[in-house]
């Protein structure tokens, strides 16, 4: 019997896989950098992996990795506050990790959107991060945040306008 419930947890792994791209997108969302959003995006499929007998329904394999992804990015921000607090702390002023290659990766049309994602609450930007950056359905993201579909329209519409309109003020 463990030879067949392991059978399954490889197959069901095999097709988590198969969202690595979109699991890329989220995490880049949440972190705003590639290389982090790399090395996230290996944490969710290592946590994953680890945690593949923990899932009761393999059919909902793909909103389970989907949480995996939006815990992962959060606690990935905790920590980078954290450590900012301390870098505050013992230097009096924060240092810019940026490479000439980043600054040309990140151009100031890029910088406008992050600054207004950025900018909104938490509960717009996951929303947001989700579907745009993740390109999860409505019932993808109602199922991982565990909120209504109506919910989901309605954050995500006042998200969207307030990216709109932080991007209309900083142009002007």
């Amino acid at each position: 019997m463990t030879d067949i419930k392991r059978t399954e947890q490889e197959k069901v792994f095999e097709e988590l896989m198969s969202y690595k791209e979109i699991i890329f997108q989220i995490c880049l969302g949440f972190s705003k950098n590639p290389w982090d959003a790399e090395d996230l995006t290996q944490d969710v499929y290592l946590k994953a992996f680890r945690n593949i007998h923990s899932l009761n329904d393999p059919s909902f394999s793909r909103e389970w990795l989907f949480k995996i992804a939006r815990n992962t990015c959060f606690d990935f921000g905790r920590k980078l506050r954290i450590r900012r607090i301390f870098q505050l702390k013992s230097k009096g002023e924060t240092k810019e990790d940026r490479t000439p290659e980043s600054l040309v990766a990140y151009g100031e049309q890029l910088q406008v959107l992050k600054k207004a994602v950025k900018q909104l609450p938490k509960k717009h930007k996951e929303v947001f991060v989700l579907r745009e950056y993740g390109n999860l359905s409505y019932q993808e993201i109602a199922a991982v945040l565990g909120i209504k579909n109506g919910t989901v329209m309605s954050r995500l519409k006042r998200a969207r306008q307030a990216v709109i309109n932080q991007i209309r003020e900083e142009i002007q």
